[in-house]
């Protein structure tokens, strides 16, 4: 065995010896271990595991044995320790025993012996340098921890970062909306304005705010309590929301007030307007105590700022509010009107009938007597009884008897209706259409009086007509109201006479006495309902009178006032009394 490795020793020098004391294959050998030691963390990964550092070693081993220096072992513990920095501790280990083997056999060969204590002191140097190779791993596993620690925290710190800055504009945003509706609130509303007034500023383009007034919010709140006023608000705002543009900013403050602003010219304005009207038109089918007024602003017409524009547009509405409340006032003076009319209708057409029934027959009488008197009987007697009929409405307007509330069903009161007028209807060669629920709808109030009112309006409606036409008559329940409709598809009544309808002696007929809308007006309010009319002349869709009726009527106190306190109306009856009588009806024999 030592034989052998005398051998290659001598084999090995004689193999390297024509390259022996060559300085440039030195220097060349010993840039490339250099690159490798300086390029491990780079190339070693690309490398199986442990090859790498047997390749440096081999460069190593072949510098030592170019060189012939006995003090290489430096070299040895210098890449040892660099080249193993990032090595666990076991494989260093194991590194640190090849290269202090690897440097004994170049330095010693096999002539151990004698050289024990060296020996023993470069292993001292070796194991010191694998150790240090163990620390500086640790040190440096210890720093990836570190790092990745340090990154943790840093991901947790950008995230509640993150977090704070969603929570921070959530709060933002919530300070912005409206509570009940999600909706901007006034703040909110202005800030969108002003964002969107600089936008249209620098594209030329025109902006516009339309404030919206809920006339009746109170009663609603009165009549059927809070949550359902909150209800309809809520529903207000979705329906807005839906119909309106997706760039539409919609806000609400002032508990019944609503404001929209949105980018665009007159059309966009006008399908705004619209929009509000449909939606409130809508609501209104479910309820009678529906109704708004509008105030409008445009940018750069007539407001240069968010504050001016807004400011203009509530100025305009409250214009309007105004307008509202005088037409209120206007309405009290008519009834008190219409009151003073029936005081003096109560004292006089009594008064009046009795001397002109004598002489309508002391005028008949003579005629028989008299053929001067017979000459004059067809002029004289039609006026007296056109007279007769002033005086009958007369008393109509002013009958103060308590009305006969009872339980009825309306579809047939309107059936019976209609059955009376449509004769009248074919001969003028007009059509009447009914509309009836899905349900039967049974009312409490004075069915005489309701059909007065039915038969008054369905007669108009079929004079309004010129050409063949339609009267349609549609009733529907909703909750504790009833909704009737009656529209004619003739010309419509002028905007003129629109605030007159309703007055006493008011009318465009040439044979009428201007009484009929009056008593209804009378009979429908004094059932706590009301009474609206819309009309579109020259559109084709004529005249539509909508009536709304309790369903119950109201239990009144010695002093004819309501349930005190704005407490809901109690009835007469209760419903199951209604269903139980109305099954007995129709189960009587006819």
């Amino acid at each position: 065995m030592t034989d052998w490795l005398i051998t290659q020793g001598g084999y090995t020098r004689g193999t390297l010896g024509f390259i022996e004391g060559s300085w440039e294959a030195t220097a060349a050998l010993f840039a490339v271990l250099f690159g490798l030691v300086v390029m491990r963390h780079q190339w070693a990964p690309k490398l199986p595991y442990g090859l790498y550092s047997l390749i440096v070693l081999g460069l190593l081993m072949t510098l030592d044995a170019l060189t012939g220096d006995c003090r290489f072992m430096w070299a040895y513990l210098v890449v040892l320790g660099i080249l193993h920095d990032q090595v666990p501790i076991l494989k260093t280990l194991a590194y640190t025993v090849l290269f202090f083997t690897v440097h004994t056999g170049m330095k010693y060969g096999l002539n151990l012996a004698p050289n024990l204590g060296e020996i023993s002191t470069e292993g001292v140097l070796f194991a010191f340098f694998g150790w240090m190779s163990g620390w500086m791993y640790r040190g440096h596993a210890r720093a990836e921890e570190i790092q990745q620690e340090n990154s943790h925290l840093l991901d947790k710190v950008d995230k509640a970062h993150s977090r704070l800055h969603e929570y921070i504009d959530e709060l933002e945003e919530t300070s912005r909306r409206d509570y009940l509706t999600g909706l901007y609130n006034f703040g909110g509303l202005q800030e969108q304005v002003t964002k969107s007034l600089s936008r249209c500023m620098a594209t030329g383009h025109y902006y516009h705010v339309v404030c919206v007034d809920l006339v009746d919010f109170q009663q609603v709140n009165m009549r059927e309590g809070i949550d359902a006023g909150d209800q309809l608000l809520v529903q207000i705002a979705r329906q807005l929301k839906k119909n309106l543009p997706p760039l539409a900013q919609v806000a609400r403050y002032d508990g019944d007030q609503f404001v929209v602003g949105l980018t665009g010219d007159e059309s966009a304005m006008r399908f705004c307007l619209e929009t509000v009207e449909n939606v409130i038109a809508g609501l209104r089918a479910e309820r009678s105590l529906v109704n708004v007024c509008i105030g409008t602003a445009s940018y750069p017409g007539e407001a240069q700022s968010a504050s001016e524009l807004i400011r203009l547009a509530e100025h305009r509405l409250s214009i309007e509010q105004k307008r509202i409340r005088h037409q209120e006032e206007e309405r009290r003076r008519h009834l008190e009107k219409l009151s003073a009319v029936g005081q003096l209708a109560a004292g006089l057409a009594h008064e009046i009938r009795n001397p002109l029934t004598s002489i309508r027959g002391f005028i008949q009488i003579s005629a028989t007597e008299s053929p001067e008197v017979k000459k004059w009987e067809s002029i004289m007697l039609p006026e007296i009884d056109r007279i007769n009929d002033l005086l009958k409405q007369f008393l109509h307007l002013s009958e103060t008897r308590p009305a006969r509330h009872t339980l009825f069903n309306l579809d047939r009161l309107i059936d019976d209706v209609l059955q009376l007028l449509n004769p009248k209807a074919i001969l003028m060669g007009h059509d009447l259409t009914p509309q009836p629920p899905s349900s039967p709808v049974i009312i409490e109030a004075d069915a005489e009086q309701i059909k007065q009112v039915l038969i008054n309006l369905v007669q108009n409606g079929l004079e309004a007509l010129a050409d063949k036409g339609v009267v349609f008559v549609r009733w529907k329940e909703m909750r504790d109201r009833i909704s009737i409709r009656v529209q004619d598809t003739g010309s419509g009544i002028p905007p003129e006479y629109m605030s007159r309808i309703f007055d006493p002696f008011f009318t465009t007929k040439g044979d009428g006495s201007g009484m009929g809308l009056s008593i209804c007006h009378r009979i429908i309010s004094e059932h706590g309902g009301q009474v609206h009319v819309t009309s579109q002349p020259g559109s084709g869709r004529g005249t539509t009178f909508n009536i709304h009726l309790p369903i119950r009527q109201v239990v009144k106190d010695d002093h004819g006032d309501g349930d005190p306190g704005g407490l809901p109306p109690k009835s007469t009856t209760n419903r199951s009394e209604v269903v139980d009588r109305l099954n007995m009806l129709n189960a009587s024999p006819s």
